[in-house]
């Protein structure tokens, strides 16, 4: 799912002129007067350049951080030679983007910028927020209102299991009910006294988003469901997933671990083991998979991220947007197939 410098007086110099006395017993020279009118001019005047030199700097700083902020998007998103092995690649999704870790480059790109529901790619910034904030061990419980979050991934109210396992079933099963838990549970840790758990741990997460940089997305719930027939419950860029999987596989590699196969077992605190199957069909499918990431409701589409080692440590990272259910599959194997092509052409 963002100085002040303190400034202090010197003394007056020890080279100040020393006026003889005579001169300090002679009456100053007659000023000459000056005209109300100019001199109301004149003093207008010097502060107009006042304000003007002193604003100067502020608007050379906000224009340069716009200046900077286009250039870095026109450069992550401009395809290299590379992909000019893409051209006879078809998808469904609306939109894609392929990323080249090792070199920060794009490889391909369609729409990477257009702002789209994420659906249940939600989940990988729910998981890392409640991973920032609580840490691995946690103990997160099952309330009765988390398992009242549409889907079932066989969770009960009353169990209790660390944040690291509980975010591995949310991430590789795509649970609802996990991410509610797990939003909960960190919100209770991030509101004020007076404050509401939900609303302050969606605030942390697009909070995230900006401190990654992420420029098109935005959170109004945890699980990514439709908020309504017309309103998503989150929305954001292929870029941006992107970016978001890439920060995953370099600084949180353990919150992706269990989306590399396609199934695994996660034990609660009481004892009780539950099945995490995983909603990526091709996990199993990609060799040197090192994360991934469905999303699927009706605003949505089909959505689909994955981060893979395409040989000799060589991250390469895909995201689709607005694909269909099964379309999002074979849109991300065509761009993989894509890849190997382009970089064997290197």
């Amino acid at each position: 799912m963002e100085d002040t410098e303190k400034i202090t007086a010197e003394n007056a110099p020890s080279h100040t002129p020393v006026l003889e006395p005579s001169l300090l017993l002679a009456p100053p020279p007659p000023a000459e007067r000056i005209p109300t009118l100019p001199q109301l001019a004149i003093a207008l005047g010097g502060l107009s350049l006042i304000f003007v030199f002193s604003y100067l700097p502020t608007l050379f700083d906000r224009q340069n951080a716009r200046e900077a902020e286009a250039e870095d998007a026109a450069r992550a998103e401009a395809p290299t030679e590379a992909a000019h092995s893409f051209g006879n690649v078809h998808i469904a999704a609306e939109a894609a983007y392929v990323w080249d870790v090792k070199n920060q480059r794009a490889l391909y790109n369609k729409n990477a910028s257009a702002r789209l529901p994420l659906a249940s790619l939600t989940k990988l910034m729910t998981a890392l927020v409640a991973y920032e904030t609580l840490g691995p061990d946690a103990r997160i419980p099952i309330t009765k209102g988390a398992v009242r979050a549409e889907g079932d991934s066989n969770l009960s109210p009353g169990e209790t299991f660390s944040l690291s396992e509980l975010a591995g079933l949310t991430l590789a099963a795509s649970s609802n009910d996990g991410a509610y838990a797990l939003a909960a549970a960190a919100g209770a840790a991030l509101a004020s006294p007076n404050g509401v758990a939900s609303a302050a741990f969606v605030r942390e997460m697009n909070a995230k988003a900006e401190e990654l940089g992420l420029l098109h997305t935005s959170f109004e719930n945890p699980t990514g469901l439709d908020l309504s027939e017309v309103e998503s419950g989150s929305s954001g860029s292929a870029r941006d997933i992107v970016f978001l999987m890439e920060y995953l596989i370099l600084q949180r590699p353990g919150l992706v671990e269990r989306t590399r196969v396609a199934a695994s077992v996660v034990h609660s605190q009481n004892g009780a083991a539950i099945n995490a199957l995983n909603t990526n069909e091709l996990a199993q499918r990609i060799p040197g998979i090192l994360g991934s990431k469905t999303g699927l409701t009706d605003l949505a589409g089909g959505n689909l991220v994955v981060a893979y080692d395409a040989g000799l440590n060589r991250p390469i990272i895909i995201a689709v947007l607005g694909s269909t259910r099964h379309g999002r599959f074979s849109d991300i194997s065509a761009l993989i197939a894509e890849t190997a092509r382009a970089l064997r052409e290197e």
